[in-house]
């Protein structure tokens, strides 16, 4: 008998922001048009540190994507998402003496 899995999807989520001084630094270096090289080790550390507790979580996971979003000024968020196959487990069916236990504690 062959086994049947459906899909889950999973994530991990990372929050990370930079202290007012990185802030302070990168929005002068914004204003003069240069890279914002803190805000892009946070932005890689956080999805280094979000695949990680992904695959801490769900080792089997698989078609992995990642996302980011903008909490707050300076913060940003990366959620980490993917799928894995769980079995199905066949359901037992309902007998009557668990019917009968059923009927007398419940009274239905």
């Amino acid at each position: 008998m062959k086994q049947k899995y459906r899909e889950k999807v999973v994530f991990a989520v990372v929050v990370k922001s930079k202290h007012f001084l990185a802030d302070f630094t990168q929005w002068i270096k914004n204003a003069i048009g240069m890279n914002l090289t803190a805000y892009e080790t946070m932005i890689e550390d956080a999805v280094e540190e979000a695949l990680y507790k992904l695959y801490q979580k769900y080792p089997k996971v698989y078609d992995i994507k990642i996302t980011t979003a903008q909490v707050t000024n300076g913060a940003s968020e990366i959620i980490t998402y993917g799928k894995i196959k769980v079995k199905l487990v066949k359901k037992k069916r309902r007998t009557k003496e668990g019917e009968m236990k059923f009927k007398k504690y419940f009274g239905h």
